[in-house]
């Protein structure tokens, strides 16, 4: 349901990803997967090209293996550096923003860093940093969900990310649609380095330093600085945030490495929509405060030569509250005259509270091993106790958008207070039959919390290089994740719903893979079932929902009834030719549809046909970089409404018999930014700006009902008699800043 505006809570899951084939899988794994022991990778003249041969200097682990320019490449991840998102154009210097540049990857809205892979709803992504798992990595992000505001990282203090967009293998924890793998900066060289920040969405900075050759210590912080200069940024409200990342390595001995992580944040706003506004189309007061922390430690030993082995512990903690009052149902005094209603003027009814705890502890360990010249093996297993302290009440309902009935309904109240266990085990192997033919084949085995359901996702994939720069390859995966605990607490019925399937099918063509150009295209299909779908509303499945925060949160009877599919077929192309600039351009076209209990395929409220980028970044000796990005994209589809019985009621009604069957405008945007680096002696000043939306472009965000129009008959002039307005994306932004290494 395109535009309904409900916050649904989704799904919590747990899935797998791919290491790499044949001969490149050692050398990858070890380099910079979510299992990487972060070992320094050097080049040797190795007589077999998987051998690995570990070398001991200053007490330092160092994993060596041949670089072959032949390799085979499968499905391999996209990557983004520090330095390609620092400098490009729209992001804000958010990776998350960066990464919906990259083929099969949309954004839900102008406001949210959310990543929408290949049609999946962004609570189907599993976040990783250093290789510990983080259940939530953004800011304002509410219960059960994975996208926000704006991350909680730093981009300054990561060395780069990857992002794995299907058929990811079996070592990685079960999720439907991608694994995001961040690496913390790598501290290197003997001398401490400091970095400061002042930019659009806040100030920071990060210190690094080495401990006597022995690894050594990054810490960033990040506050915003928004709120000092307004009260709105066009959310009825303005965030406040601050983050803290710190990293420690060290090398206890020549076979030992130790990597200690924290990462932590905390958020609030005070969403308040005019009441006096007639034009305002929301009628909702909310209160969000929340702050959550992953620390974690990493042991990685080298057994042999060939095989070593990751011990990774972890803790995280969720909080978050929430309170919401509907103005319609409270009393306003005739005295006030400004928006900023003081409370002797306006006594809104609470219809919403949330007070959620949610933790949760892992311990996994994987073992790498090298059999011969021609086989790879890794397996592991890994547990969990998942914590969740739940106190949610919605005791009046809420008037539904799909419902003709004006009554409220779907009251619910819920208050657990339990511990749950899960567990999880893989295998995966990779072969190299000939110098041009490579297989992988694995498994997992998983068992789910609360409920106690379990899943088998079996992994397979094949690789032929046809020349030094072309191959073929192909990938097929099952992948298993539950529903967001909250929804499952929610109503008695929703703790039977099984845990979400999707299966992959992958495969593409490396029309050219070089230092200096790369292209492939690669086409997808998933498909979805055991999806969440509403009892109540047979036509509504829990991906045509849409997460906004500030909107009444409802909770719905569910049950595992529900299907889907995502199909489609990305070109995409690299270029650094000439050297000073870096080209990056894809085209994909594809279809995400779901159905409910009634069985009928629709679009899913993430559906974009066609999605188009090209990023461009100059680099003018080594004090100028210009950079300009493009975006196109299908309009997104949304729900029209029931017009006589909304107008009777003055309140949203859609049409349930034709979710998500009218489509928007086109979405188009062009955004650059320049960045001016100033050498001061060993220090470096880089001062950059840009413009968000350069051709300020009315980008469609939905079609939103106004309340309080109706009260007036020159605003129901204005509309036609139609109290109906759009509701449009951010316009033309100023980003600008100020970066300072000392």
């Amino acid at each position: 349901m395109g535009n309904a505006r409900i916050m649904l809570v989704a799904s919590a899951l747990i899935s797998n990803a791919i290491c790499c084939w044949g001969q490149a899988v050692a050398r990858e794994y070890l380099a910079s997967d979510s299992h990487a022991p972060e070992l320094n990778a050097k080049e040797t003249t190795s007589a077999s090209p998987l051998q690995i041969i570990p070398i001991v200097v200053n007490a330092t682990i160092e994993v060596n293996g041949q670089q072959n320019d032949n390799k085979i490449k499968g499905v391999a991840p996209l990557h983004a550096s520090r330095e390609d998102i620092l400098s490009s154009a729209g992001t804000y210097g958010d990776f998350s923003r960066y990464l919906q540049l990259f083929p099969g990857v949309a954004f839900n809205n102008d406001e949210s860093d959310d990543l929408i892979v290949r049609g999946g709803n962004p609570i189907e992504n599993l976040y990783l940093v250093d290789g510990i798992e983080v259940p939530n990595i953004n800011h304002l992000s509410t219960e059960g969900t994975t996208g926000g505001l704006v991350s909680m990282i730093d981009t300054g203090s990561i060395q780069g990310v990857d992002l794995r967009t299907g058929g990811y293998d079996s070592s990685y924890p079960e999720r439907l649609s991608s694994v995001v793998s961040i690496q913390t900066k790598q501290i290197d060289g003997r001398k401490r380095r400091e970095q400061g920040e002042v930019g659009t969405v806040g100030a920071g900075g990060l210190v690094e330093f080495p401990l006597s050759g022995q690894g050594g210590v990054l810490a960033s912080a990040h506050r915003s600085l928004l709120n000092l200069f307004t009260n709105d940024i066009g959310l009825n409200g303005v965030p406040i945030f601050e983050n803290a990342l710190g990293n420690a390595t060290m090398n206890p001995s020549a076979r030992d490495k130790i990597t200690l992580l924290s990462l932590s944040g905390d958020d609030s706003i005070a969403i308040q929509p005019c009441a006096k506004d007639i034009r305002e189309t929301n009628t909702i007061n909310t209160q969000y405060s929340g702050w959550r922390t992953t620390n974690g430690m990493r042991w990685q030993h080298l057994f042999s030569p060939s095989a070593f082995g990751i011990m990774t512990l972890s803790d995280s903690e969720q909080h978050q509250h929430i309170n919401q009052q509907d103005q319609f149902l409270g009393a306003v005094s005739e005295k006030w005259s400004t928006c900023d209603l003081p409370a002797s003027a306006f006594t809104p009814i609470t219809v919403y509270q949330e007070l959620t705890n949610d933790g949760v502890t892992n311990l996994r360990y994987d073992y790498f091993s090298q059999l011969g010249t021609r086989i790879n093996l890794k397996m592991g297993g890994a547990g969990s106790l998942k914590r969740f302290n739940y106190k949610i009440a919605q005791p009046t309902g809420a008037q539904s958008p799909l419902s003709l009935n004006p009554a409220r309904s779907d009251a619910t109240s819920f208050a657990p207070r339990l511990s749950s266990g899960e567990t999880g085990f893989y295998v995966e192997g990779s072969f190299q039959f000939t110098k041009q033919f490579s297989a992988s084949l694995g498994g997992r085995i998983q068992t789910f919390a609360i409920d106690g359901s379990s899943s088998v996702t079996p992994r397979a994939a094949l690789n032929y290089r046809m020349s030094e720069h072309t191959g073929l390859y192909a990938a097929f995966g099952d992948y298993a994740q539950l529903a967001p605990a909250a929804y499952l607490f929610a109503f008695p019925q929703n703790r039977h719903l099984l845990p979400i399937r999707a299966r992959h099918y992958i495969a593409g063509v490396n029309l050219w893979d070089s230092h200096a150009i790369k292209t492939k295209i690669e086409a997808y299909k998933k498909e979805y079932w055991d999806y969440p779908v509403s009892t109540e509303y047979p036509s509504l499945s829990l991906a045509d929902m849409v997460d906004n925060l500030g909107e009444q949160f409802i909770w719905l009877p569910l049950t595992s009834s529900g299907l889907g599919r995502s199909e489609g077929v990305e070109l995409s192309a690299e270029s650094s030719i000439p050297s000073h600039l870096h080209t990056q351009a894809n085209v994909a076209y594809a279809r995400s549809e779901f159905a409910g209990l009634d069985g009928i395929f629709r679009p899913g409220n993430l559906d974009y046909p066609f999605v188009g980028n090209l990023m461009m970044t100059y680099m003018s000796g080594k004090r100028y970089e210009a950079s300009a990005r493009y975006e196109y994209a299908s309009g997104r589809p949304y729900t029209p409404f029931l017009l006589a019985a909304s107008i009777a009621q003055n309140r949203p009604i859609y049409d349930t018999s034709r979710i998500n069957a009218v489509r928007g405008p086109v979405y188009s945007r062009l955004d650059f930014q320049v960045d001016r680096i100033f050498n001061l002696g060993d220090r470096k000043l880089a001062i950059y700006g840009g413009l968000q939306n350069a051709f300020n472009r009315e980008n469609l965000l939905a079609y939103e009902w106004l309340p309080r129009c109706t009260t007036s008959g020159r605003c129901m002039q204005g509309y036609d008699n139609v109290p109906v307005s759009p509701i449009y994306q951010i316009p033309l932004f100023p980003n600008i800043g100020v970066r300072y290494w000392f």
